[in-house]
């Protein structure tokens, strides 16, 4: 059943607060909060197609040409794969942290203590399907599960809530077991030398070796510094893809939101060692990746119709798909992701400002949404709720966002509201005064609002 604010969120315009636990950040709070904390690190060894254990490393605002010209980034893509065109989603940061979880930005434009609600469901859903472990790394973070908005940490590095993958999800904390696996990056180490880590890992740094803090130079850095002893660890090195990226372009925010994308390890076969993959990703194609590697069910939203990395399709048979002007209704480069759509966590005043419900009848290359979501989203139109989501790789921005999901262009990114929220408050709409509005709106179902045309998936071949 569809519960909480899922009827029409947007009709009262009030943030839904929540009884949150695991927040306080005081000395004493946080050492007794430590000492109880539950923690998990469970195992598994699922075959995949092109690799059995993926650890993917987030860092943060730095464009495309300063990551591959900095010497210690450089190092790593020689020693695998440079995806030169590597997009993120959305602005300011956690909109591209949102995202790669659970398949959408939800309009989230703003690093606020939005709280997801549990009928959204993510990758951990998909994993656990098909019996795969996971683990969520966070530098800095105090203990396991905790659910703070920051934390100061002097030994470790500050952390912050918004870069943490999987913490603002209901479905996610809400759960016990799960909520035991968002952990800090120094179990990370205790799970490698007891041989516990899990085959999907998310590595998030603290504030100061991410380069939010900082710059390029101290991320690649850190990030060089951590991966190459573990390219030489044969235990956590077996058949293994080291995925490293940036979340967005912050140092230019009125550019087109264009990162890199660094993948190195076992898993990568010798004569691609030293490639680049020049196919369109953005953070939905790490979903979209994961299933085709383990053949996992999808979430029915943008990571169906993603493309897969080559590394992925050449085994999967999911080809690289072009970029489709009629769907798109213009050009790639007339496309910057480097805004925030409308959406239920949106600032705009005049947008909408409820969830979507999943495309629970999409599929694609042989891969179904996930029954469970299936079942939960099934009367989703009875309740006032659309999908937008189609088995296309033409990505919405703000000059192109879903019909009714508008936002003014140039709406800047909201101070962040440090209270937990399930909808964007109405009293804190942004002021929208002298901004235009896009003069068109872009999504497969506005140009086919019946029966789409059937999509190509490539011939999965090398490209």
């Amino acid at each position: 059943m569809l519960n909480r604010a899922f009827t029409i969120l947007a009709a009262a315009g009030l943030a839904v607060g929540q009884s949150v636990s695991n927040t306080a950040t005081a000395t004493s709070d946080i050492a007794a909060a430590a000492a109880t904390a539950r923690t998990e690190s469970p195992t598994s060894h699922v075959k995949g197609k092109a690799f059995d254990r993926i650890v993917q490393i987030y860092l943060e605002t730095t464009a495309f040409d300063s990551a591959v010209n900095n010497t210690d980034c450089q190092a790593l893509f020689k020693k695998g794969i440079l995806l030169t065109k590597e997009y993120g989603v959305g602005a300011p940061s956690q909109p591209n942290y949102i995202s790669p979880a659970s398949g959408d930005t939800f309009g989230l434009n703003s690093d606020s203590f939005v709280v997801v609600d549990k009928n959204v469901s993510t990758i951990v859903d998909l994993l656990e399907d098909k019996g795969i472990s996971w683990g969520d790394y966070n530098e800095g973070l105090p203990y396991t599960g905790f659910d703070g908005f920051e934390y100061s940490n002097p030994v470790e590095g500050n952390y912050m809530r918004k870069h943490n993958l999987l913490i603002r999800f209901d479905s996610v904390t809400n759960d016990p077991d799960r909520l035991a696996k968002i952990k800090n990056l120094t179990l990370f180490y205790e799970d490698l030398e007891n041989e516990r880590l899990p085959q999907w890992s998310f590595i998030t740094p603290n504030l100061y070796n991410n380069g939010h803090d900082t710059n390029i130079s101290v991320s690649c850095n850190w990030t060089r510094s951590f991966v190459e002893p573990l390219l030489a660890n044969k235990y956590i090195n077996d058949n293994t893809l080291f995925y490293i990226t940036w979340q967005a372009n912050g140092q230019n925010a009125t550019q087109r939101n264009h990162v890199a994308g660094i993948q190195v390890g076992s898993a990568i076969p010798e004569h691609l060692v030293g490639t680049t993959d020049d196919g369109y990703f953005n953070h939905y194609s790490e979903l979209s990746s994961v299933e085709a590697n383990w053949d996992l069910h999808t979430l029915g939203r943008w990571d169906v119709g993603a493309n897969v990395w080559n590394l992925v399709g050449r085994k999967t048979g999911d080809g690289i798909r072009q970029w489709d002007e009629k769907i798109a209704l213009g050009p790639f480069e007339s496309y910057f992701w480097n805004q925030s759509y409308g959406g239920v966590f949106s600032s705009a005043p005049n947008t909408t400002h409820t969830y979507v419900a999943p495309n629970i009848h999409l599929e694609h290359n042989g891969r179904t949404v996930l029954p469970a979501i299936q079942r939960k989203w099934r009367n989703s139109k009875c309740r006032g709720l659309r999908t937008y989501y189609e088995d296309i790789i033409e990505l919405p921005d703000e000059f192109h966002p879903p019909c009714g999901f508008e936002v003014p262009i140039g709406l800047m990114p909201h101070d962040p509201i440090m209270t937990p929220i399930t909808v964007f408050p109405a009293a804190n709409y942004s002021d929208t005064t002298g901004l235009a509005y896009p003069s068109i709106c872009s999504s497969a179902s506005n140009l086919y609002p019946t029966h789409p045309p059937k999509p190509d998936y490539g011939n999965g071949k090398d490209h």
